[in-house]
């Protein structure tokens, strides 16, 4: 007289669909977030000189002269004038 207890036997399709589900969740977030922002990166708000004008820039400030400051009487002398300058004053 032993019977066996039977055990109930549980379906895989639950299991399956909850699998399948949380994949669907995670690409339709990724999705969302990732893969379809049309937004462009925003440009940056200064705007860089190309090389051939930051060295006329720098050409222009070794080979001229300017004001730099006129309350504090700072003039900016050519490179070839400043120069000559530390010469003179270097070899008295």
């Amino acid at each position: 007289m032993s019977q066996t207890a039977k055990t109930p036997t549980r379906s895989a399709f639950p299991v399956v669909v909850a699998i399948l589900g949380a994949f669907l969740i995670f690409y339709f977030l990724l999705n969302v977030t990732y893969l379809n922002s049309d937004d462009a990166p925003a440009e940056p708000a200064v705007e860089r000189p190309s090389l051939a004008e930051n060295q006329a820039r720098a050409a222009d400030k070794l080979a001229n002269y300017a004001v730099v400051d006129v309350a504090a009487g700072k003039t900016r002398l050519s490179i070839d004038r400043a120069k000559e300058l530390v010469v003179s004053e270097n070899s008295k």
